[in-house]
């Protein structure tokens, strides 16, 4: 088993609404998110002989589902009545909740928002970007590729990974509202 690591960092803020601490104030990271593709065999022949996957896949790939999106964004809980309410995005609050998907936005004041449907912490965040980049990542390979995690850190101390080592064969539903059967399909079949 062959495995490849890329790493992006990003720059964005959030809040946790129901931390029983500071995090339940606005504030920001500097996150690293890693993302981590496996594979029995190398490519054979043509521009990624050799090779897992091409590192630049990954990195154009992570720019355009993570970094696009989010970076410089502030990452919105959906449910976070008080801020979707002060930013102006109930209708983008209420299209997230309902569809279960998270949804770049302008707030009323013209800033960069990112609205999840879930409390934005870094698992939450590990497993929505697993979520998103795993069937691009299995399509890339023809299915010979597959995303084996994706790491988040919030600071150099703090991080989450998803799915979790040596937990592949643990996980029978995706969490509520994150992952797509697509992402759990396929780590669950290479375990």
């Amino acid at each position: 088993m062959f495995e490849i690591t890329r790493k992006i960092e990003i720059d964005a803020g959030h809040r946790i609404r129901e931390h029983g601490s500071k995090c339940r104030n606005l504030h920001g990271h500097r996150y690293q998110i890693h993302v981590s593709v496996r594979s029995d065999q190398l490519v054979a022949g043509g521009s990624e002989s050799g090779m897992v996957a091409d590192f630049s896949f990954l990195k154009e790939l992570m720019i355009s589902e993570i970094d696009g999106p989010c970076d410089h964004a502030f990452i919105l809980d959906a449910e976070d009545t008080l801020y979707v309410e002060l930013f102006g995005l109930r209708e983008v609050a209420q299209a997230v909740r309902r569809d279960a998907r998270a949804a770049p936005a302008l707030s009323a004041q013209g800033s960069k928002m990112y609205v999840v449907p879930f409390a934005p912490t870094a698992e939450n965040l590990a497993a929505h970007w697993h979520a998103l980049l795993a069937p691009l990542v299995s399509a890339h390979g023809k299915g010979g590729i597959f995303l084996a995690a994706v790491r988040a850190f919030e600071t150099p101390n703090c991080e989450a990974t998803f799915p979790a080592p040596g937990r592949f064969s643990v996980i029978e539903e995706a969490p509520p509202r994150l992952a797509e059967p697509l992402a759990l399909a396929a780590y669950r079949d290479h375990a």
